[in-house]
């Protein structure tokens, strides 16, 4: 299983309000109609950018909404000069990138249900991602943004004039301040994901035939129990014409305590069967030769409680020593008289009720095959 981190920064939408902090910062030092051309120059390219890269197109719509404002604001200082006092002009252009943004959050139900359907179509399958994102980052910086405008209000409340501080702090460095808060939240957000992604396990989900057509969590594997298709390791053992049966531990999910095959797990994301095979053989039997482990067949198996392709395997063992491990040391071997004596009693699990006439074949041919 990769440990790479699932989601990328092009999934922080608050980067779109770069083109924004630009702006606001080149006013400090040039002229108001030049710092509003860069600006909107810089959320121009950054779109084009994300919208022809190479790779997966995730789509910042809050860096849009950004750079069509200040081109409208590009067009009224071309037609009639500076939009404000240069005083007002981060706080000016807050407000007029908030604008957006609130409308997007404000009818978010709509904007995702909308960019959902645009996700079926091609080249557009990270529009619902890309849009979830969006609501998020919106949400962030509104939140950011009106603890800025309350805290404006209170401040013009007090008595007495404000100070040249509070007002260079509420006018010039707070506004720039906001959007890059904003990204550093949503920034954060990312890497604590990703974190708690690292140790979290995925399973495939897969057709009757075995592809791979989605993943899913672990642990959705057993609360959602037969929505879909999850692919199972089973290893059988035998010895001496017998098979080898245990307890299936009180951990289990599923038919907990019932009897079957020593050995069984669900293959993760990412892994081959053989890894998997290594994986379980090392937790279960490690001392087992596991060269001489045969497959046998694979097969779908569902029922009201669970929904998996089975890979179902066999190893047979010449020393009965190796029965005898730490996690495997609860079980027995079994004759098959034994065991079709216990059939249908709701004894075995369901899975080794279904293979065992296949399992007692495989094993009667080997044996006859070594008299000879």
């Amino acid at each position: 299983m990769s440990k790479k981190g699932v989601l990328s920064s092009k999934f922080n939408m608050s980067l779109g309000f770069i083109p924004v902090i630009v702006s606001i910062i080149l006013c400090e030092f040039i002229t108001q109609d030049i710092s509003i051309y860069i600006g909107a120059g810089v959320g121009a390219l950054y779109s084009l950018y994300t919208l022809w890269n190479k790779g997966a197109r995730v789509p910042n719509f809050l860096l849009y909404g950004t750079t069509g404002m200040l081109l409208l604001l590009t067009l009224t200082t071309l037609l009639f000069g500076d939009i404000c006092t240069r005083e007002m002009f981060p706080l000016t252009l807050e407000i007029s990138t908030l604008i957006p943004i609130v409308v997007i959050f404000l009818n978010r139900k709509r904007f995702l249900a909308h960019q959902i359907s645009q996700s079926k179509k091609c080249c557009k399958q990270l529009f619902a991602q890309g849009a979830e994102s969006a609501i998020v980052s919106t949400r962030v910086v509104i939140i950011i943004a009106f603890i800025h405008f309350l805290t404006i209000f209170i401040a013009i409340l007090l008595p007495g004039p404000l100070s040249d501080t509070t007002r260079n702090v509420l006018f010039r460095f707070c506004p720039p301040a906001v959007f890059i808060l904003s990204i550093l939240f949503n920034q954060f957000g990312i890497l604590y994901f990703n974190i708690m992604m690292e140790h979290t396990a995925f399973v495939p989900i897969v057709n009757t035939k075995g592809d791979v057509i989605g993943r899913s969590l672990a642990v959705d594997a057993i609360n959602r129990k037969n929505e879909y298709i999850n692919p199972v390791v089973r290893i059988a053992v035998s010895h001496n014409g017998m098979l080898y049966l245990r307890p299936r531990p009180q951990r289990c999910i599923l038919e907990r305590g019932k009897t079957d095959i020593p050995m069984e797990c669900y293959l993760l994301y990412g892994e081959t069967l053989e890894q998997s095979i290594i994986r379980l053989m090392k937790q279960a039997f490690p001392q087992a030769p596991i060269q001489d482990l045969q497959f046998n067949i694979m097969y779908h198996f569902e029922n009201k409680v669970t929904n998996r392709l089975i890979y179902l395997f066999l190893i047979e063992i010449e020393d009965d020593n190796l029965l005898r491990g730490k996690q495997i040391k609860d079980g027995k071997l079994w004759t098959f008289q034994q065991i079709e004596h216990n059939l249908g009693k709701n004894f075995f699990s369901c899975c080794f009720e279904n293979e065992y006439e296949h399992l007692k074949e495989v094993i009667c041919t080997k044996e006859k095959y070594k008299e000879f």
